[in-house]
């Protein structure tokens, strides 16, 4: 077994040094290709498209026009984004279970770039102003002819009492590495107490929201307390482990097909994990989740329900749906300005055909920024675009160890087949090579040396478990 291990390693090292040697001899080809635009070169242009947002919309719509453009000199294209990666979101649940390192989830947007016509603007942006067609961002502002907006979503937290003090938020690798700091406080903290009923407390995790994020996010807390601290911590093997998932609608996935929902709530029972729909979480203490069925003893509530549009898209005089999204038009488009393109969660959009609404996945939005740029190009070259089509690739979860659950097509299937697709798929979707192979290895290791139990700090404050501690 050892020999068969030091030949599968040195397999791999050489294969990377050697993946190594060929990319970097690549992109010294490419940055001979590289086209850096200047700022004077977009306001000259004759035609400037600027997009705002670099992830999966944003990139997408940018990638499909220089397929469409490349050969156009008269035509600039722009990305601007406050952060300079692309966070691929999905694989955030293998940092979260102890299985990645945060970096390999996420893709430098300089990536993207090398040998491509389009810039990258590193900047944030402060205000978009549709009648001037202008936008104004923290180094300065940038006119358009064509504007597309895919600045994404936020996590949005209500009002609630004492929401906004104990709750604990999941959207970003830094998220997901105060979970498991989190979860090994929880841990901790109830080893330390002899009370039964603390205890408890201590050992029960909420989930509010019930939609894909909360879904995922529910089996990961189950999967990392038992798959993983469990063999840190041998006595929480009898502990009375528990993880409650709450969701307002009367299914969990409301968004999804009835039958998925039916299968993943079927696959997260049968795992151990507790499901209320049609509930309501109405306030949280720093001992109790209060819930419009009763009182949940419970030191921990992550939230994971609801999302809302950046500010600077809020304040725009369009017509908004209730959660801030743009509405638009059957070509992604803002109706009183036909040049401005919407894509991804901040588009309220619909499909043309079938009229339902169209879901804020990854999947969405990077169909739709392909859509926005194959039509600018379209039009560009005096052709109509055809209405925009949502088209569902199928439906991923990662519901826990060796277990998924995948539609595809009208096919659906569980277990170790599905965890086995659910991998193979997003690394696959991954655009860098070299986030692939971190990734495996990353995977393999964990296979062959356990998941990462150790805690990562990345506050600059008071430890977490200071604060965790001092809410007891």
């Amino acid at each position: 077994m050892r020999t068969l291990l030091a030949w599968g390693l040195t397999a791999a090292i050489g294969g990377t040094l050697l993946y190594r040697k060929m990319t970097r001899s690549g992109s010294a080809r490419q940055w001979e290709q590289h086209k850096s635009e200047s700022e004077g070169h977009y306001r000259n242009a004759r035609t400037r498209i600027l997009i705002l947002g670099g992830g999966f919309g944003g990139l997408a719509t940018a990638l499909q026009l220089d397929e469409q453009l490349s050969s156009s000199d008269d035509v600039s294209v722009l990305v601007v984004d406050r952060n300079n990666d692309l966070l691929f979101t999905p694989l955030m649940w293998t940092v979260a279970n102890g299985r990645a390192n945060p970096n390999n989830v996420v893709v430098p947007i300089r990536d993207f770039q090398k040998g491509r016509q389009f810039h990258v603007l590193h900047a944030e942006i402060e205000r978009i102003d549709l009648e001037r067609k202008i936008v104004y961002t923290s180094v300065g502002s940038r006119p358009y002819d064509i504007l597309v907006i895919a600045l994404g979503s936020h996590t949005i937290v209500p009002d609630l009492p004492g929401l906004h003090e104990h709750a604990l938020p999941f959207h970003t690798p830094a998220d997901a590495l105060q979970l498991r700091n989190h979860l090994i406080d929880a841990v901790e903290a109830a080893h330390q107490t002899d009370n039964p009923e603390e205890r408890q407390r201590w050992l029960t995790f909420v989930v509010g929201g019930a939609g894909d994020t909360g879904v995922e996010l529910a089996a990961i807390i189950h999967e990392y307390l038992t798959a993983g601290l469990f063999y840190e911590y041998p006595w929480l093997v009898d502990a009375p482990i528990r993880v409650i998932l709450v969701g307002r609608a009367k299914r969990i996935l409301p968004m999804g097909d009835s039958g998925t929902a039916r299968l993943v709530r079927k696959v997260l029972v049968k795992e151990g994990i507790e499901v209320l729909t049609g509930t309501s979480i109405t306030g949280v203490t720093k001992a109790t989740v209060e819930t419009s069925v009763g009182s949940i003893p419970a030191r921990t509530l992550f939230w994971a329900a609801g999302i809302t549009a950046p500010e600077v898209v809020r304040e725009l005089p369009v017509n908004h749906a209730p959660n801030g999204a743009i509405i638009v038009d059957n070509f992604l488009r803002i109706p009183e300005y036909p040049n401005v393109y919407v894509v991804g969660d901040v588009a309220w959009a619909y499909d043309s055909a079938s009229g339902f609404p169209v879901p804020p996945t990854a999947q969405a939005s990077h169909q739709q920024g392909a859509y926005v740029g194959k039509t600018i190009a379209m039009l560009y070259a005096g052709s109509a675009a055809e209405p925009y089509r949502y088209v569902t690739l199928g439906h991923l979860a990662l519901l826990g160890r060796h277990t998924a659950v995948a539609k595809i097509c009208w096919i659906r299937f569980t277990g170790l087949p599905a965890w086995v697709f659910w991998h193979v798929a997003y690394l696959s979707l991954n655009p860098s090579w070299n986030k692939r192979i971190r990734l495996v290895v990353d995977w393999f290791l964990s296979a062959l040396l356990g998941r990462e139990t150790g805690q990562l700090r990345l506050d600059t404050g008071l430890p977490q478990r200071k604060r965790v501690l001092e809410r007891a």
